[in-house]
């Protein structure tokens, strides 16, 4: 795209990269040109002074609380769903609530900025059918955009019309055959220990690059970091239509969290404290202090149980007492960069799939925002919004810290879908960049079965109810799951009954179906 031709387009710049690498003073400061990024969430500079090592003053607490929740997303926000009644303390860093699983809207229409659908009858689906939501079905199989060719269905009747040679297409057939017979379950402690190019390898490069950017986009890895475990399981549920269990509203996941906060506010607005970025969680026989910092002020709360229901990344550095073996499994643990750039359109552009992969373009794969309600009798698409899924690999992480960068991200994914099919050369009256450093834990080799059994083993007093807790995936509706476990545990302890520690370990061992 060309420099004049993108000057035309409102690119807006939002999002925190935190807790990765140094970070410009400058992406804080408040736009006031027309076609200036809109920064939100920048108390990311706290969190890498964090990572860098700094401590933090720990004044005497001066509030008191049964249970401090530290993060506001999925998971943190879940938890105080489930801890209604009692008396607990939530703590967010950004202004706001949701974490990776935030609702945007344009002109009223709601869009994702990251995680996109739940399963039915998952964690998440029984939850937003609890707090009134109900998620519609997608009902449409994944298509694939390449060389300039539309395929419906990619791993089931699509391989027949993918634009290969048949050498290739022969190969995609292949590879479909032999690992759907793989016994995935049976073999999951092998499996997890190796990397899925060991599966990929064999065949044409371009299955590997296919599933380069499914892996990417869905468990922040390409083929080569990705677990096989989970790599050949992704493979099996496409091939055997497990994506027709898919269940969402305008907004991704975030239709879930942006409930939870309505249901939340009325009656404990004084108890979700946002801009509030915990620095030290202290640990000891019969309490949890927790500073956190809320401006210039630090402030410390006695509590009686924690739920760290934030990454362990940020675990590893601010709860002080954790043990040396525990502390180095989290820090195992890698994460993605992962911007979602959300174009929108004031036509109809594209409507033909829900979820479309485009193999080898500065994204990976396409959603469009209001699929499930688009036949709803009362509706009427105002906006063509589309959400761009853009992850990076971890040494384009600092591609996130500048804005010049971000916005020429978001103009090469412009760019590239505009050359995907002729009707695609519209231009967009707004190009939102979603950046967030570090968003998505990696499904790594080992990840699964060991490295997150050691990291994510729960205190006397505090209980990791983050998604990285389980797996073998990051999902939301395991976040879910696990802020569940944690408020059932928080119970246990509280009441002095036996059966916590049990119960955190069923918890982690449970393999989500």
């Amino acid at each position: 795209m060309s420099q004049s031709r993108r000057d035309f387009i409102k690119f807006v710049v939002v999002g925190s990269v935190a807790a990765g690498c140094p970070i410009e003073k400058s992406l804080a400061l408040a736009p006031d040109a027309h076609n200036a990024p809109l920064v939100h969430s920048d108390h990311f500079e706290v969190c890498h002074e964090i990572r860098d090592g700094r401590e933090f003053d720990r004044p005497d607490a001066t509030k008191k609380a049964d249970i401090v929740i530290v993060g506001g997303g999925a998971a943190g926000l879940s938890a105080a769903y489930f801890l209604r009644g009692k008396d607990w303390l939530l703590l967010e860093k950004e202004p706001h609530f949701g974490g990776n699983a935030y609702q945007e809207e344009y002109a009223g229409q709601s869009f994702a900025t990251g995680s996109a659908y739940a399963y039915r009858g998952d964690y998440g689906d029984q939850l937003a059918k609890e707090v009134g939501l109900k998620l519609l079905p997608v009902d449409n199989p994944d298509p694939t955009i390449v060389n300039g060719a539309f395929v419906a269905d990619t791993w089931k009747s699509g391989l027949d019309h993918l634009p290969y040679p048949k050498e290739v297409v022969d190969s995609f057939r292949k590879f479909r055959e032999d690992l759907v017979k793989i016994k995935v379950r049976e073999r999951m402690a092998e499996l997890d220990s190796q990397p899925f190019t060991n599966f990929t390898d064999p065949y044409a490069p371009e299955v590997a690059q296919w599933w380069d950017g499914f892996g990417l986009s869905n468990w922040g890895a390409a083929a080569q970091d990705t677990s096989a475990f989970v790599g050949i399981g992704g493979v099996q549920e496409l091939v055997r239509g497990g994506e027709s269990q898919r269940v969402i509203l305008p907004g991704g996941l975030g239709c879930i969290t942006h409930r939870l906060v309505e249901v939340l506010k009325p009656h404990y607005k004084d108890r979700m404290i946002g801009d509030a970025t915990v620095v030290a969680v202290v640990q000891d026989s019969s309490s949890v202090r927790v500073t956190y910092l809320q401006g210039d002020k630090l402030t410390t709360v006695a509590a009686k149980a924690a739920l760290f229901c934030a990454p362990k990344q940020i675990a590893s550095r601010i709860i002080l007492n954790l043990p040396s073996e525990q502390r180095a499994a989290m820090r195992r643990i890698r994460y993605a960069p992962y911007p979602v750039v959300n174009v929108i359109f004031d036509k109809p552009v594209y409507n033909r799939g829900y979820d479309t992969w485009c193999p080898g373009n500065a994204f990976t794969d396409f959603i469009v925002a209001d699929w499930t309600v688009r036949h709803q009798p009362s509706y009427k698409q105002r906006n063509n919004i589309l959400s761009f899924y853009t992850p990076l690999r971890e040494d384009q992480r600092s591609t996130l810290l500048d804005e010049g960068d971000c916005k020429s991200l978001a103009a090469r994914v412009l760019s590239d879908f505009q050359k995907l099919l002729p009707e695609f050369n519209v231009n967009p009256i707004e190009v939102r960049i979603y950046r967030r450093g570090h968003p998505m834990y990696m499904a790594a080799p080992s990840f699964y079965t060991k490295t997150r059994l050691a990291a994510a083993q729960p205190m006397d007093r505090v209980f990791f109810g983050h998604s990285d807790s389980g797996g073998p995936e990051s999902l939301t509706s395991e976040a879910v799951r696990l802020s569940k476990a944690g408020a059932e545990w928080v119970d246990l302890v509280l009441s002095g009954k036996p059966g916590a520690r049990a119960l955190a370990e069923k918890a982690l061992a449970t393999r989500p179906e």
